[in-house]
């Protein structure tokens, strides 16, 4: 079934007033009509089984048939540091990483990003959310995962001290990634992964890193690229705690 996050207030009572975007999708691509149903996500934790009852774009309206929690979305709250890539491979890990269970994503400035300011045209911050709320609709998620500005390396780890467990993948790491996530005396609600650049972090940024009590972990063996390792990394933790049963 069709999904759809709306904003709180395009939820009245029992009506459904779906956007002009939304509109044109569900009458004229979608080709839905009076008496289909569809979901309909608040972005607050709770999902509606919405019949529509006028489906001739740009007007739309529902009608809210019942209330449900949400699905989809992991108790882990997973914080995605990433390094800011090219294009097409940061859209990639926003997408792919939403459809796993990534709760937020803060691109992150490091010595070796190809991309060094932290200056983002609103088109593409529009670009990157609807990339989120797609992929979010797709993977049955019940929530839009956030999306910090980007951000330095010190700023982030910062951020990242309030997370009850704080990781950063680097090549040649003596703790395998499994080790560090089954070592710990209770099971962490919130962790922080940091992925580096093409040619990764350098051994300052490690040791900052360090200091701040982010351990470095191993994915094994292979060298991955950077955005191969944010979702290979992402799925093995929350695999590894419970959330991909």
């Amino acid at each position: 079934m069709h999904r759809f996050f709306v904003e709180p207030d395009q939820i009245q009572g029992a009506r459904v007033l779906f956007a002009d975007a939304q509109a044109h999708q569900i009458a004229r691509v979608l080709r839905l009509r009076p008496g289909d149903q569809v979901v309909v996500l608040d972005n607050r934790g709770w999902q509606y089984m919405v019949m529509l009852e006028t489906a001739v774009s740009p007007q739309l309206i529902g009608t809210v048939r019942n209330r449900a929690a949400a699905e989809g979305e992991p108790r882990l709250r997973l914080t995605l540091y990433q390094a800011l890539l090219q294009r097409d491979k940061f859209e990639w890990v926003l997408q792919k990483g939403t459809e796993i269970g990534v709760a937020r994503f803060v691109p992150l400035l490091t010595r070796r990003s190809l991309v060094q300011t932290a200056a983002l045209k609103a088109n593409k911050q529009a670009r990157w959310h609807k990339i989120l709320t797609e992929a979010a609709e797709q993977s049955w998620r019940g929530r839009v995962p956030e999306l910090a500005p980007p951000v330095a390396l010190a700023e982030a780890l910062g951020a990242a001290a309030t997370a009850d467990l704080g990781l950063l993948a680097e090549v040649g790491a003596e703790r395998p990634l499994r080790a560090a996530l089954h070592g710990l005396p209770t099971s962490p609600t919130e962790v922080a992964l940091f992925i580096g650049p093409e040619g990764g972090f350098d051994a300052d940024e490690v040791a900052q890193a360090q200091a701040a009590g982010v351990t470095p972990v191993s994915l094994g063996p292979r060298v991955l690229r950077t955005e191969t390792a944010a979702i290979v990394a992402a799925a093995l933790i929350l695999h590894e705690l419970g959330e991909m049963q």
